[in-house]
């Protein structure tokens, strides 16, 4: 054999590694429908499990990643808490200033702007008081919310090519990593298979 013939060797192996892991890749999201064979079903790996996928995604996503606790100590701090309250005021403001111009001359009789300005004052207090426990009982209705089976829904409502375009989005770097791995390894497979030719 020529030596030329010989250093093919390293690239010839590292385009079967390439492709071989290139196809492998592939078989991960394709065929997206089952495709039968004589006595072998082609299948992708990830479209065939996708209800196994997302019931563990949802799995995950409840119970380390978006729990209901975690979205109630979110909605409670106080910068939220400030926000709602000056939400839940303008639309009170709103109301008062509303039924201000409604009944403006029976309001005179009783005081005018000075019971106005008390009703604003009521108000806010009772707004004050009442934000605490409305995100209480926003906690409640969150906590009854199984997010796993949200999340589940959400994952099986894609189609199988907005599926792999969304486990691309996040692991492509890495499949593509491996793929020119494979090159790599099958260059320094051919050249191990060199070194044993011309010792021998």
């Amino acid at each position: 054999m020529s030596s030329y013939l010989m250093w093919m060797f390293p690239v010839i192996s590292a385009g079967i590694g390439w492709i071989t892991n290139y196809v492998a890749i592939k078989m991960l999201f394709h065929p997206r429908k089952p495709i039968k064979i004589l006595f072998f079903t082609l299948h992708g790996v990830f479209p065939r499990r996708k209800k196994t996928l997302a019931r563990r995604l949802g799995i995950i996503v409840e119970k380390d990643l978006f729990t209901p606790d975690m979205i109630l100590d979110k909605l409670k701090t106080e910068e939220n808490q400030e926000k709602l309250f000056k939400a839940i005021m303008v639309r009170v403001n709103e109301f008062v200033d509303e039924k201000a111009t409604q009944f403006g001359p029976m309001l005179q009789m009783f005081g005018g702007d000075a019971i106005i300005q008390q009703i604003r004052t009521g108000m806010e207090n009772s707004v004050k008081e009442m934000v605490p426990k409305l995100l209480d009982d926003i906690g409640t209705n969150i906590s009854s919310i199984s997010i796993e089976q949200v999340v589940y829904e959400k994952v099986m409502d894609f189609s199988d090519a907005k599926f792999e375009d969304l486990l691309m989005s996040v692991i492509k770097q890495e499949l593509t990593f491996i793929e020119i791995m494979g090159a790599v390894l099958g260059f320094f497979i051919g050249l191990i298979q060199v070194g044993i030719l011309m010792l021998a």
